[in-house]
């Protein structure tokens, strides 16, 4: 080969050396990225609600009139996590529960309510963001039922009457979460005369697993919330309100799409919801950059990532994007979403609600709130918005 052929090959090498290293940048980073998405928005894997945060009592004063303040100091794991600084929350210090509001100035919060005897400094605590963990706790007298699908499919549930009432409701609790994560919207129900059922579905704790290791955002989990509605039903219901948090909105809105059992239907309540999975993908994305050179991540990438991640995962994107199904809630709907919420971003909501299947609805969009803490930062306006929806709704 001459020199001269030499030289016009050098081109060559580059353009198919460019176009390797953007395969591999691609292809690589769409199979990394998609990894992440399946261990944070699909994986199946239900916590603890206890121990959101973990640590030592630092302090407790009791006043002259009784009351009391705690000061709590977090493991180092947790020192500077500042996200339930400005919330009501659940103390669990072995046997024993304090609902506690806001940490202060001088970082002590305030005891709202005391169940048990009250810790000594240097007690361990857990931090419970669903601050009830019981109905009892949470004041409520639930009886557990065991609902079954039409498969057979047993579904341990907590059930909440209310002796002459007809009217019911069904919560969904989110991913990976536990019924308990409900009693904050199951308490202003009761108080308004509903009965309320509370039930696990597929992957929860005592529930039957998932065969995959995956929730699916409503895609196949609305026919165990279906088993909940018919109880509901059989009861002789003559109103029913469905609620969802986060990834149980997702399950409450699958079951609108899908099930024959929705036009029994009056009025929706959503928290967090997970409106549009590829949404919350690609909102998460903004917040994110790309490993080591720490550049944000391209949006060809994100689509790649996306198109890995439905291949590898058997995830369809379109079949759980409630946003897209115009028409799909025709009831009144209720939505409350945090601002500060980075598990699912404002922006995912402001789209379902603005544009999307939520039009119509009425959205409390509530600052200083992450991921399902609306009720957290300011529990009487919630309770009293869930309480003025609810009343319209008649009887």
């Amino acid at each position: 080969m001459t020199r001269r052929h030499r030289r016009r090959s050098w081109p060559w090498v580059l353009l198919f050396g460019g176009i390797l290293l953007l395969a591999v940048f691609y292809v690589g980073g769409g199979w990394f990225f998609s990894g992440q998405v399946h261990d944070d928005a699909l994986a199946s894997d239900p916590y603890d609600p206890s121990r959101l945060q973990e640590g030592a009592v630092a302090a407790l004063a009791v006043d002259d009139g009784g009351g009391a303040t705690v000061t709590l100091t977090p493991d180092a794991q947790w020192a500077g996590d500042t996200s339930y600084d400005d919330s009501t929350v659940g103390i669990t210090v072995g046997e024993t529960l304090l609902v506690v509001g806001p940490e202060g100035a001088d970082g002590q919060r305030r005891v709202l309510d005391l169940q048990g005897e009250l810790p000594d400094a240097g007690d361990r605590y857990g931090l419970a963001r669903d601050v009830w963990l019981s109905a009892e706790q949470a004041g409520l007298s639930a009886n557990d039922v065991t609902l079954r699908t039409l498969d057979g499919q047993p579904f341990p549930s907590w059930v909440i009457r209310d002796k002459g009432s007809t009217k019911w409701a069904v919560l969904v609790h989110g991913k990976n979460a536990a019924r308990s994560e409900m009693l904050r919207l199951a308490r202003p129900l009761h108080a308004a005369g509903y009965n309320v059922i509370i039930p696990t579905y597929t992957g929860d704790v005592g529930a039957p697993p998932s065969d995959d290791g995956m929730v699916h955002y409503g895609r196949t989990e609305w026919t165990d919330i279906e088993a909940a509605v018919q109880y509901a039903v059989d009861q002789e219901a003559t109103k029913i309100v469905l609620g969802g948090a986060s990834h149980g909105g997702a399950v409450a809105l699958g079951l609108l799409a899908h099930s024959t059992l929705s036009r029994r239907i009056d009025g929706l309540i959503l928290d967090s919801p997970a409106s549009s999975l590829r949404d919350v993908i690609d909102e998460a994305a903004e917040s994110r950059t790309l490993p080591v050179v720490g550049l944000p991540i391209p949006e060809s990438l994100e689509d790649v990532a996306a198109w890995i991640t439905s291949a590898r995962y058997q995830v369809s994107f379109s079949a759980i994007d409630y946003t897209d199904m115009k028409g799909l809630v025709d009831v009144p709907l209720l939505t409350f979403q945090g601002v500060d919420d980075t598990t699912v971003p404002q922006a995912v909501n402001d789209r379902f609600m603005r544009e999307g299947a939520g039009q119509g609805g009425t959205y409390k969009v509530v600052p200083g709130a992450g991921h399902v803490q609306s009720w957290n930062v300011d529990p009487e306006r919630y309770e009293d918005t869930v309480t003025a929806f609810v009343d319209k709704l008649g009887d």
